[in-house]
């Protein structure tokens, strides 16, 4: 693990993850309280991981720890311009639209800054050239 971090950004599985108190989240959750980052996600995530169904309560009950960052315009266009980028490059045609995003709320927050991620590939394609780490879970 990194040992100084200011943000932790996390995608829909580490966030779901979290919520069930996985280990490995745990681990990184205490990384983030030892070292005072910020745990945050895309409030986009939420709709990801949530149906409005009594399976939310865990998801709920750790709101409070996770920064949740809007999709503003600002974000919106740099999730784009990275979807764009990465679309260039040879692979499978998918859409990559919520990851991008992921990676552009990980761009917009203090640096150094780590995504977790159950599908690293995808997040390194969009985040190439950058300084975001990215780790998978």
């Amino acid at each position: 693990m990194i040992p100084l971090l200011r943000s932790i950004v996390l995608d829909a599985e580490a966030l779901s993850a979290l919520a069930q108190t996985d280990r490995r989240m745990q681990v990184w959750a205490a990384v983030a309280k030892r070292t005072g980052a910020t745990l945050a996600a895309s409030t986009l995530t939420l709709a990801e991981i949530t149906d409005g169904s009594p399976r939310d309560a865990n998801v709920r009950r750790i709101v409070k720890a996770v920064r949740f960052e809007p999709v503003t315009d600002a974000l919106g266009y740099r999730a784009g311009e990275l979807g764009a980028a990465a679309g260039l490059l040879p692979r499978k045609p998918r859409d990559l639209t919520v990851d991008a995003v992921v990676a552009a709320t990980a761009l917009a927050m203090p640096p150094p800054v780590v995504v977790l991620t159950s599908d690293p590939d995808d997040l390194k394609l969009l985040l190439t050239g950058t300084k975001v780490d990215v780790h998978g879970i």
